[in-house]
């Protein structure tokens, strides 16, 4: 753990500055629970107050200097200066007041005055005295709860401010795990992290440090996450433990039965304790009552409290006091909306499940948190004590959701069940398994047809949406969306699984209305049924920024996701943000920001480990293989795509192109241009067999964008069906780069800047000065110039072989270009032949033609050569 910088404390900081500025206050204290950063901020003032002129002082009080007269301040005494008689106090305030008046001369004195309640009274009075006579101004810290009124009583009529220090907000505890870490934190395991510490440094740091060393916290693709339960240990867990041990049985029961079942409602644990120990505990600190709604929680008074009971509780008492706690909820109406996932979860820690529905719903309630470790637990656990088909198949389909279809489908009996409700659960949990386990639509979609005119038909339809949709059948998503919108007895959950599924499909299909209007009416199902149905607001959004991205408006499908991820990130269930950080992490690699994207699409891998309900790995890890290749790093572009190629490869044909698309981009930074441009046709060609003209209209602009011939006709004819903005800017941009259009660059690349198309703006920006400085037109070339360099800024350093055919054109001298083609595909021997110049000279010439293009080999220099048009001779005379 390396040392933290001082952060999140300007406004404190600033208030003691102000203090001591305007020369009214004698001083400020400092007050604050352990390890909130009393002394860190202490130091920081006398730190920056040395340099700036003023004479600064020490004092750190303890509790073995408490015993000895004047032992603390002996610092302020003059040198040599000895107190022969304990009772001299007088002559002791008087040598230190004339040290401080001699050190005062010309600028003023500050005193630090760490733990200011551990001094004993001599030092206190010693300290006051020299502030009371402005000799000295005293900025001291003490501890919350803790006496002070040694120095206090002395400080009167508010010359000494009180500052109460707060917790550190969210933004300066997320600079201090960022630089912490090498690497990128999950975004889950950062909120996770942020409840752990409550704002408190000290338990930041040590809890940190803890998990690196037992691995919790650990790396994985490049992404920092937990992985485990925490355990406080070394000085953290000390300085909870001085707070707990002495504690009386009482307030102790009422602390292990908070940390069991956190946060409790006070009417439940007052019928396991006497109300007034609950009183006790809180006047201890150790409980926070608050009021939500019309019930009092309880809660314990740190999130580390809890990890600390635990970790001292015996197994068998644990048992207990959960078995306890389900008994007392069982008792009741489980009517809150988080009760039924509770006494499921109390029963299966306490031994004893009696009630299995109860344990089965609480298993339906962890698959909406997208917590599917608990919820694979609850659903062995409800299958063991009353086994079914319905157990079984809610088994099967969290095995499903984690990505073990194998075991799923072992667990489903063969054959479909006769009882209606049993073939519901059946046939949705068998289309699923064998959809996204094994890529069989036709028998998942013959698994759904058993509910054909039965009971939860309309499920049914819901799911069989998803599997159209992924199977890249996006114009059937919409008939079987209307199909449910039209019969008018279908449920809200089928409702808002068919309009999230029609919502990407009909981006698919270029539908910029329909898509909005499928996303706006399952949306208002979806928030006025949050409660019962959380994912129905993620899964739309998420929807709605594929269709953003597939129809090229990448600036609104960016919008979607990031908020959607912050959204989902400081709600209840922050593991649902995987979904919203990979796609917006495709959004990001789309608009031209490799960097961004790589960061997200790593959180988003990371966070599908063991969840991959979707199979969306592949994606996301043909995703990172592009913007690998996009900041050139072809050996990296190579891994991920080979990963992607090892994963989930039959299902989800709505993604293959983008795979194939990834893999075009893979072999252009292997300087393999010619192979590239011909994975991007296939791309496109694959696209189209599927039926996604958007895909296949971005597919074959890249076949331009990576050396390949403009097929401007087809370009035209994809328009023509889909008639969308980015359609329409890739036909100009094609005609432009074909005929060397300037105006039609131009124009091109306004309309990708508004879409939020950096990149592929940058490209045409810098065609366009291609064309002025063939034509000669100086002026035209620098305003191009200057907008194409603008618009690379904003892309993270990506490289194309449309931004580097301006580059090379614009660096190279005519007898640089000469060489530089020739070295492209011969030998130094053979160009000097031809030019009629010695082997050196060439050499030479090639030189500094590395040096200019900022590379090291002839492989890199025949990438960027393949894809620049020849200048004609005499063209160029520089």
């Amino acid at each position: 753990m390396r040392s933290w910088p001082f952060v999140g404390r300007d406004e404190e900081l600033g208030m003691i500055r102000s203090c001591l500025s305007q020369g009214e206050a004698v001083g400020v204290v400092v007050s604050g629970e352990a390890g909130i950063g009393k002394t860190r901020l202490l130091r920081e003032v006398v730190a920056l107050l040395g340099p700036e002129g003023f004479h600064t002082e020490w004092v750190a009080a303890t509790n073995a200097l408490a015993s000895i007269p004047f032992g603390a301040v002996a610092g302020l005494l003059p040198a040599g200066w000895r107190c022969e008689n304990e009772r001299e106090g007088l002559s002791v305030l008087t040598a230190a007041a004339a040290r401080m008046h001699a050190c005062g001369k010309g600028r003023r004195v500050v005193i630090g005055v760490d733990d200011a309640n551990l001094l004993d009274p001599g030092s206190a009075a010693l300290i006051g005295q020299l502030a009371a006579q402005r000799l000295a101004f005293v900025v001291a810290t003490c501890r919350s709860g803790e006496s002070c009124e040694t120095i206090t009583v002395l400080w009167k009529d508010g010359q000494a401010p009180w500052l109460d220090l707060p917790d550190l907000p969210e933004t300066a505890v997320d600079q201090l795990v960022d630089h912490a870490l090498d690497g990128d934190l999950e975004g889950a395991s950062r909120v996770r992290l942020r409840g752990l510490a409550a704002g408190n440094p000290l338990a930041l740091r040590e809890l940190m440090s803890t998990a690196l060393t037992d691995r919790t916290l650990r790396l994985h693709h490049g992404v920092w996450r937990f992985t485990g339960d925490y355990r406080p240990k070394g000085a953290i867990r000390q300085l909870l433990a001085n707070r707990l041990d002495p504690l009386a049985a009482g307030p102790r029961l009422v602390a292990e039965l908070l940390a069991c079942g956190e946060p409790l409602p006070h009417a439940l644990l007052a019928q396991l304790v006497d109300p007034a120990v609950i009183d006790e505990a809180e006047t201890h600190g150790l409980a926070v009552c608050e009021r939500e709604g019309h019930r009092v929680q309880v809660r314990l008074g740190h999130p580390l409290y809890g990890e600390v009971v635990r970790a001292g509780i015996p197994v068998g008492r644990a048992r207990q006091l959960w078995w306890r706690l389900a008994q007392a909820l069982l008792a009741t109406p489980l009517r809150r909306r988080d009760d039924l996932l509770r006494a499921a979860v109390w029963q299966v820690n306490g031994g004893a499940v009696v009630r299995p529905d109860v344990v089965r719903h609480g298993t339906r309630q962890a698959i909406d948190r997208a917590d599917l470790a608990l919820a694979e637990r609850l659903a062995r656990a409800a299958r063991d004590a009353e086994p079914s088909v319905h157990a079984d198949a809610l088994l099967a389909e969290v095995l499903e959701y984690r990505g073990r279809s194998a075991e799923a489908a072992a667990v489903l009996p063969e054959d479909p069940p006769s009882d209606d409700e049993e073939l519901l659960r059946w046939a949705l949990a068998r289309a699923e398994t064998t959809y996204w386990g094994y890529g069989d639509a036709v028998a998942a979609e013959r698994a759904l047809d058993l509910l054909r005119g039965r009971p939860g038909e309309d499920l049914a339809e819901g799911i069989r949406s998803w599997i159209l949709l992924y199977d890249g059948r996006c114009a059937a998503v919409l008939d079987v969306a209307e199909s449910l919108l039209n019969g008018g007895r279908a449920g809200t959950q089928a409702l808002i699984w068919a309009l999230a599924a029609a919502t990407a499909a009909a981006g698919f299909l270029g539908l910029a209305k329909e898509a909005a209007g499928y996303h706006d009416r399952g949306q208002a199902l979806a928030r006025a049924n949050t409660a019962e149905l959380p994912w129905g607001v993620v899964e739309l959004d998420i929807a709605r920024c594929l269709a953003f991205l597939v129809m090229g408006e990448v600036r609104a499908a960016w919008t979607v996701a990031d908020d959607g991820y912050h959204r989902v990130l400081s709600g209840r269930s922050p593991l649902m943000a995987v979904g919203h950080v990979g796609f917006r992490g495709l959004v990001e690699c789309a608009a031209g920001r490799p960097v961004s994207a790589g960061r997200s699409l790593r959180e988003a891998i990371s966070g599908l480990d063991g969840r991959d309900t979707l199979r969306l790995t592949r994606t996301f890890t043909a995703g990172l293989a592009t913007a690998a290749a996009l900041t050139g790093d072809a050996e990296g572009a190579r891994s991920w795509l080979d990963h992607a190629e090892q994963t989930a490869a039959e299902v989800n044909r709505l993604f293959s192109p983008w795979t194939a698309l990834a893999n075009a981009w893979t072999l252009a930074a292997e300087n393999r241009l010619t192979d590239a441009s011909m994975a991007a046709l296939y791309a496109a060609d694959l696209a189209r067999s599927i039926g996604l003209p958007t895909v296949e209209a971005l597919a074959c602009y890249d076949v331009l964008r990576l050396g390949g011939a403009a097929d401007c006709a087809r370009l035209e004819r994809l328009d023509a069906v889909l008639g969308t903005p980015f359609s329409r800017a890739l036909v100009t941009a094609a005609r432009g780069h074909r005929r060397g259009d300037a105006h039609a660059l131009s124009v091109a690349a306004d309309s990708f800047t508004r879409l939020g198309q950096c990149l592929l703006a940058a490209e045409a920006a810098t065609g366009a000065a291609g064309v002025h400085r063939k034509a000669g037109l100086r002026g035209q070339v620098t305003t191009a110039r200057e907008r194409a360099a603008e618009l690379r800024a904003q892309c993270e350093g990506a490289v194309t072989p449309l931004l580097e055919r301006e580059q090379i054109s614009r660096l190279l001298t005519r007898r640089e270009r000469e060489v530089a083609l020739l070295a492209a595909r011969h030998s130094s021997r053979v160009i000097a032949e031809r030019l009629g110049v010695s082997v050196a000279t060439v050499n030479n010439t090639l030189a500094r033609v590395y040096a200019k293009l900022g590379i090291s080999r002839r492989a890199h220099l025949a990438a960027l050569v393949e894809a620049t048009p020849v200048t004609p001779a005499g063209s160029d005379t520089r």
